[in-house]
């Protein structure tokens, strides 16, 4: 499938960002690393569709990029310092650039959602730099609204019985109105109470066991996340 205009845009913004980071390199090495992340980041959002995770990406990378003096870790691209790290800053762009590339195309061009601080008409109006530092606001919160829309759902669930008993003698736990939770709905809260999932997703577990942001916004009461993980022991008596 082709690119649309708002594809290409993206892309554009993108590449002025590589573009900048690579002028401003202070050595040859420098300069390798982040065409080589461009190519993977490129390659995980356009050629394969994937949403992107730290971890992902520098899997990905060693698997493509097999020279010692070339690789990249982890902290390479997490770290900020202060503004001034290139892989972050490229990884950033990337991660914004995916909310236009991956969403479904019946939802672009229409009408601004709840969700949306700009529409792309705006965004066409500034100049590269401004546009950049705008789609990384929006595709941040965008990414904030789909979070708190997931721990809503599980807010207004029904309420459940924790009966560990009864599982031991051969029957599910059920909710209050007598259903049992399905496999895939079990898998789903496993997934997402488990530690590296939230982390990719940009949250934690605080001191009183609610969820929050990694920069410390919380998102749910106190002893959430401790509910849902008693929850999820009832159906599976292993690690979370």
């Amino acid at each position: 499938m082709s690119m649309n205009a708002e594809e290409k845009q993206a892309l554009d913004i993108v590449n002025a960002t590589l573009k900048g980071f690579v002028e401003r390199a202070t050595n040859s090495t420098i300069k390798s690393k982040l065409q080589n992340l461009h190519s993977v980041l490129y390659h995980l959002v356009v050629n394969g569709k994937q949403r992107l995770t730290v971890p992902l990406v520098v899997q990905t990378y060693a698997a493509r990029i097999h020279a010692k003096e070339q690789s990249l870790a982890e902290p390479s691209i997490r770290n900020k310092r202060g503004g001034a790290n290139p892989y972050h800053g490229l990884y950033r762009a990337w991660e914004a650039a995916s909310e236009v590339i991956l969403r479904p195309r019946r939802q672009r061009g229409g009408p601004l959602a709840a969700v949306d601080i700009v529409g792309d008409e705006d965004l066409a109006r500034l100049d590269p730099e401004l546009k950049h530092r705008v789609a990384l606001l929006a595709a941040q919160n965008r990414s904030y609204k789909a979070q708190l829309d997931i721990l809503r759902r599980a807010r207004e669930a029904p309420t459940i019985y924790l009966a560990v008993a009864s599982k031991l003698e051969g029957v599910p736990p059920t909710v209050a109105n007598g259903q049992t939770l399905s496999e895939a709905e079990v898998s789903a809260l496993k997934d997402f109470v488990a530690v590296r999932r939230m982390r990719a997703r940009g949250l934690r577990q605080a001191d009183d066991g609610s969820v929050e942001t990694l920069e410390g916004r919380r998102l749910t009461d106190p002893g959430f996340l401790d509910a849902l993980e008693k929850i999820v022991k009832t159906y599976d008596t292993g690690d979370i």
